[in-house]
């Protein structure tokens, strides 16, 4: 029956990265992530003594795709802070229920140098160059 079925909506891919400050690894450190889809939801993890952090995927379980009317968007954002200054390590608005491979090759490699501004980065996907992604982030992707 229509509108009954409910859809795996991923939220956010597996996330690996590295916090540091003029190349410096910062230890102990607070990561938030933030995932929008209706509802936010909020977790975090603490960096290990070489700056290293991982998040788990996440995903649910949602009926609203099954609506023609409805355009999934998920707003994904993980910051840190430092002295009291926000760094964005990703800012993002997915749109779809699947995740780009192109957002998860650079999740998988999520290093930020808090010494570095924020940009926004524009990608395309290879295999459909008029597919066109934008994310904010103090991290740099030269060899992806």
């Amino acid at each position: 029956m229509f509108g009954l079925i409910r859809y795996k909506v991923h939220l956010c891919c597996e996330v690996k990265g590295r916090l540091t400050l003029r190349g410096t690894p910062l230890p102990n450190h607070l990561v938030e992530r933030s995932l929008t889809y209706n509802e936010e939801e909020v977790d975090s993890v603490y960096t290990d003594d070489d700056g290293y952090f991982t998040m788990p995927a996440k995903s649910l379980k949602s009926r609203q795709p099954g609506s023609v009317f409805h355009q999934p968007v998920v707003r994904v954002i993980i910051i840190t802070r430092y002295e009291e200054v926000m760094h964005t390590l990703w800012f993002s608005n997915q749109r779809g229920i699947n995740i780009p491979n192109e957002y998860k090759k650079r999740m998988s490699s999520l290093n930020g140098d808090l010494s570095l501004e924020s940009i926004d980065h524009d990608f395309t996907n290879p295999d459909d160059k008029l597919e066109k992604y934008s994310v904010e982030s103090i991290c740099r992707w030269e060899n992806i």
